[in-house]
């Protein structure tokens, strides 16, 4: 049952890596709406997605190869990490625009998937 655990750790890992390359393309057209005026009026706004979609793009990105390598602990870590920040970016989403994230929930899902797996693979 452990080699089947490191196998899902693994895919979760791939579609991680596959989620960051897609959250990089949401930043960098959110930067591009900036640089040709697209958005008017909401510079400050754009420039604070621009940073948040390449940190999150970087942080699914090394937990992505996290996970592949098979490092459990830390993906653990990571996991509980992107749950916990899907989550609250989900009720902000939610509070203060009344709105619905889909990426902020594929991340949680995906971060309680992979903490969920890396624990069971540490009993």
């Amino acid at each position: 049952m452990k080699n089947y655990n490191r196998s899902s750790l693994k895919a979760l890992g791939i579609m991680m890596i596959i989620f960051a390359i897609i959250y990089a393309v949401v930043g960098t057209l959110a930067l591009a709406g900036v640089l040709t005026g697209a958005l008017p009026g909401h510079e400050s706004e754009e420039v604070l997605i621009v940073v948040l979609g390449y940190a999150v793009a970087l942080l699914a990105l090394i937990c992505g190869i996290v996970c592949v390598a098979g490092n459990v602990g830390a993906s653990k870590a990571f996991g509980l990490i992107f749950a916990v920040l899907g989550l609250a970016a989900l009720v902000y989403q939610q509070i203060a625009n009344g709105t619905f994230s889909t990426f902020d929930c594929l991340a949680m899902c995906f971060g309680v998937a992979i903490y969920y797996i890396a624990s069971q693979i540490q009993e």
